[in-house]
């Protein structure tokens, strides 16, 4: 089996375990897989386990006798509600998270002054599907926010619609996963870092930067030491990448992020890198055989120089190359496996990002 082939083969098995909602079945499946792959590839498998809040919502939307398609924003109610009163909105689910927090809270704010007793959102976004949203724990909205398509909410706003949300939220713990290659005695150490959590099946969401990164990672060990750490809790508020930034001390050189949509079809790509001139030079000349287009950040420390969870590692002071993008499936159903990308696209991007690795280590 070549290269891109045993990348999507990783790709399929992971989405298929899904949904990767943090704490949900799926990740506990995808642990034990994760466990028996990275151990069959020579690392040394541990965890990191950390407190997160679980917001479990059972959502209900049916008009004109039929269901409709719907999630409860994260954590923005709990209780039992019949929404009678209910105010509409649309919200760009594909635009950055803070931005979309504070259309979101402007909407509430707006919707409580007019006294509705509930909020029902339009995502937009490529496909038309129903997109979710992350967000990080925070106290209550005061009010239930939905999340439906925004071709079904145009049939909300032309029909009537009954709507009930159950919520409630409970602390408890998840983890995070660390698959250690020795590499040869004496070399230098790499951390290669990428998320494993997300709403549905995330296959080219997480899985294709997962695949990539373990199949990067057992490359690189051949001639250095890997970390490879695969953070959980993404979708609320990058949990486990902070925890592992914060944690984690392996004597590495330095970190190569693998953010979202790795290897996707009609991904838009960047990369973000901190080191010298020369290693830039090198990396993105290589990233350029993909037309992923790369940036220095100004102020390397900053993490608002970054994208998804580089921002945890931006702190660390340590050379870093961040690359993540946006696809048309992402945050939807309809992340899957044949939809969102090739083996052959797979077996290019290893090679690139394999390429760009060497470059940062070697420095």
């Amino acid at each position: 089996m070549n290269i891109g082939d045993q990348a999507f083969e990783i790709m399929r098995i992971f989405s298929e375990l899904g949904p990767h909602r943090t704490g949900m079945k799926g990740q506990h499946d995808t642990f034990r897989w994760l466990a028996s792959e990275l151990t069959t590839s020579g690392a040394d498998v541990s965890y990191q386990t950390f407190p997160f809040h679980y917001y479990e919502a059972e959502v209900s939307v049916r008009s004109e006798g039929r269901s409709i398609n719907a999630l409860a924003l994260h954590y923005s109610f709990t209780g039992e509600k019949n929404i009678r009163n209910r105010a509409t909105g649309s919200v760009d689910a594909h635009a950055d998270e803070a931005v979309i927090s504070k259309h979101i809270n402007r909407m509430v704010d707006q919707a409580k002054t007019d006294g509705c007793d509930g909020l029902v959102l339009g995502t937009q976004c490529p496909t038309g599907a129903l997109c979710a949203i992350n967000r990080e724990y925070t106290k209550g909205l005061g009010l239930p926010v939905i999340l439906v398509a925004q071709n079904n909410l145009n049939a909300i706003l032309t029909n009537d619609a009954d709507i009930f949300l159950s919520a409630s939220v409970r602390k408890t713990l998840t983890q995070n996963v660390v698959a250690r290659f020795p590499g040869p005695i004496g070399a230098r150490r790499i951390t290669v870092t990428t998320p494993i959590s997300g709403w549905f099946q995330c296959a080219g969401e997480r899985g294709c930067g997962l695949a990539v990164a373990i199949l990067v990672a057992r490359r690189l060990s051949d001639s250095y030491g890997v970390d490879l750490l695969l953070a959980n809790g993404h979708e609320l508020g990058f949990l486990g990448g902070y925890h592992l930034a914060g944690s984690y001390a392996a004597g590495s050189q330095c970190v190569l992020h693998l953010g979202s949509c790795i290897a996707n079809i009609d991904a838009q790509m960047t990369s973000i890198c901190s080191a010298d001139p020369p290693t830039l030079e090198r990396i993105a000349t290589s990233l350029g055989k993909l037309d992923i287009k790369s940036i220095v950040p100004t102020q390397a420390a900053d993490e608002n120089n970054w994208v998804g969870e580089s921002m945890c590692w931006a702190v660390n002071g340590l050379p870093m190359l961040s690359i993540a993008g946006q696809a048309p499936h992402f945050h939807t159903n309809g992340d899957l496996p044949n939809i969102v990308t090739t083996p052959n696209l797979l077996a290019e991007m290893i090679d690139v990002i394999h390429d760009a690795a060497l470059a940062l280590v070697d420095k």
